[in-house]
């Protein structure tokens, strides 16, 4: 039994056998939720990516909240304190949940919605996409580029994002979805902490091998990042690129701390050697 497919059992909160919903896909896009087949990995000799996207690939501008926003009056009628939620470093899933009972909606009802909510918002997320004021952060573009065709590292996603608006994302800011071959998203679990493992189980399958713990490197820019990468026995690299500053996340104890993704060679020192 791998260790991460181990950690999913304990938490015993995870339904490993569905896993087959496919998402919104390009013609390069991987079905992230299912296994994919990719190169196998000898020991010690790849290093696993796991991307956070809000405030570490790419400057939102805004632009999610306005579509949650959207998302929630179509399906609630209500839509909570959304204009001030901090949204920094959480799942969809507890996002909606968290807006919805300050709006005074049961647990119950929330719960019925939890999927009409999460479509509808990566419906107007979709739709909205070709007029996102969203931007790459510094360094993005070159570093997703050099590492996809790298064959040392394994790209994934590990983001509180909805499965399905993650393609239009990555593409209204100059991203292939398609350097990204495996993930767990905010919609599968309110929780962030369970994400690492969920992803790195999935890799697992693909692979047909294990993944040591050891290989494997959170990328993010949150107190939450650190969070779900200590849970899994993961070491993380954390930008200030998001809504905390450097000396927030100083007190979190990253393992790696950068100002932003623009030094490639800095980087690259750090995902070569870590």
């Amino acid at each position: 039994m791998t260790y991460f497919k181990l950690i999913l059992m304990l938490l015993n909160e995870l339904d490993l056998t569905n896993e087959s919903q496919p998402m919104l896909t390009s013609d390069r896009s991987p079905h992230w939720s299912t296994p994919v087949r990719i190169r196998a990995m000898h020991k010690n000799s790849r290093r696993v990516l796991l991307f956070d996207i809000d405030g570490t690939l790419l400057d939102p501008a805004g632009e999610g909240r306005r579509s949650l926003r959207r998302a929630l009056e179509d399906v609630f009628g209500v839509t909570g304190p959304v204009d001030t939620y901090d949204m920094a470093g959480k799942t969809d899933w507890q996002i909606v949940t968290d807006l919805m009972r300050a709006a005074g909606l049961d647990a119950e009802t929330i719960a019925a919605s939890l999927p009409a909510a999460f479509a509808a918002y990566a419906r107007h997320v979709e739709i909205a996409a070709p007029t996102f004021k969203m931007r790459p952060l510094p360094g993005v573009l070159d570093l997703v580029a050099q590492l996809a065709a790298d064959p040392r590292f394994i790209l994934g996603l590990v983001t509180g994002n909805v499965r399905e608006a993650v393609p239009h994302k990555l593409r209204a800011v100059g991203l292939d979805p398609g350097a990204f071959t495996f993930g767990a998203f905010g919609s599968e679990h309110h929780d962030r902490n369970r994400l690492p493992a969920l992803a790195l189980y999935r890799l697992e399958q693909g692979l047909g091998a294990s993944v040591p713990p050891e290989t494997a490197l959170v990328v993010g820019d949150t107190p939450h990042d650190i969070a779900c990468a200590r849970h899994s026995g993961l070491r993380v690299l954390c930008v200030a690129t998001g809504t905390y500053p450097r000396n927030a996340l100083v007190s979190h104890n990253p393992d790696f701390l950068l100002d932003n993704l623009g030094d490639l060679t800095a980087v690259m020192e750090i995902l070569g050697s870590f």
